[in-house]
C-alpha cells in the first residue's frame, strides 16, 4: 500500500517579489519603504482632497473679488449661487454687484482693478465702513454668509463608547432588535427620564413567581 502525500500550492501573488526584496533591507529602509512612504501619500492626497472642497466651497463667491468681472460673469456667477443657496440669494444681486465694484474702485481710489486683490473680508470692512449696508443690502448679505459659513470636510465618524456599555461581554446573545431598542433608548435618554415606570413595576409584580406570605 502506497501512501501517497499530498503537496500544497502557495498561490503566488504579484507583490511576492516585492515582499522578499523587502526582507533583505535594513530595517530604517524598511520602515521608510513600509510604513513612512505611504503615511505621507495617505497625508498628501488627503490634504489635497481637503483643500479642493474649501475652494470648490469658495469658488461659488469669487465673482465679488473680481472688480474687473463683466456683466455676464456677475450673471453666471448669481445664477450659480442661487441654485446653491436659493432662500437668501436674490436675483437682483447681479446689477448690485456691478454698481458695487464701480464703488469700491472709484471710493477708495484704487485705479486700475488689475493692480489689486481684495478678500471677501476687505470688501466686508469697505461696506462696514463706509455704512453702506443700505445701499448693497444683498452685497452684504451674502458677504457675510460666506464669512459666517462653517465649511467642514471631516467624515462623519461612529462613536462606539455606548455600544460598549450596552453589549458587554456578558450579553453577547443579545438579539438585533434588542439591541436596536437599547440603543435607541440610549440615544433619547432625555426623554426616557421623563417617562414613567409605574407600569413596568406593576407588571413585573403581576407576573412574579416569587409569593410573597
Amino acid at each position: 500500500m502506497f501512501i501517497t502525500k499530498e503537496t500544497r500550492y502557495r498561490k503566488r501573488h504579484i507583490n511576492d517579489d516585492k515582499d522578499d526584496a523587502l526582507e533583505n533591507l535594513e530595517p530604517r529602509d524598511k520602515f521608510r519603504i513600509k510604513t513612512f512612504i505611504p503615511v505621507i501619500d495617505a497625508l498628501e492626497s488627503s490634504l489635497a482632497q481637503r483643500a479642493s472642497v474649501y475652494n470648490d466651497a469658495a469658488k461659488q463667491f469669487t465673482f465679488l473679488t473680481k472688480l474687473e468681472a463683466t456683466e455676464e460673469e456677475i450673471r453666471e456667477g448669481v445664477s450659480a449661487l442661487w441654485q446653491t443657496y436659493p432662500e437668501d440669494v436674490d436675483m437682483n444681486l447681479g446689477g448690485e454687484g456691478k454698481h458695487f465694484h464701480q464703488y469700491v474702485r472709484h471710493s477708495q481710489a484704487y485705479g486700475s482693478a488689475e493692480h489689486y486683490s481684495l478678500t471677501h473680508q476687505d470688501l466686508y470692512s469697505v461696506i462696514f465702513k463706509d455704512l453702506v449696508q443700505s445701499a448693497f443690502p444683498n452685497v452684504e448679505a451674502i458677504l457675510r454668509l460666506f464669512l459666517s459659513m462653517m465649511v467642514a470636510n471631516c467624515s462623519g465618524e461612529r462613536s462606539f463608547s455606548r455600544m460598549k456599555r450596552i453589549k458587554k461581554e456578558f450579553r453577547t446573545t443579545m438579539t438585533q432588535d434588542k439591541l436596536c431598542s437599547l440603543s435607541l433608548m440610549c440615544i433619547e435618554s432625555d426623554k426616557l427620564r421623563s417617562l414613567s415606570f409605574d407600569v413596568i413595576s406593576d407588571f413585573a409584580l403581576a407576573k412574579a413567581r416569587k409569593k410573597i406570605f
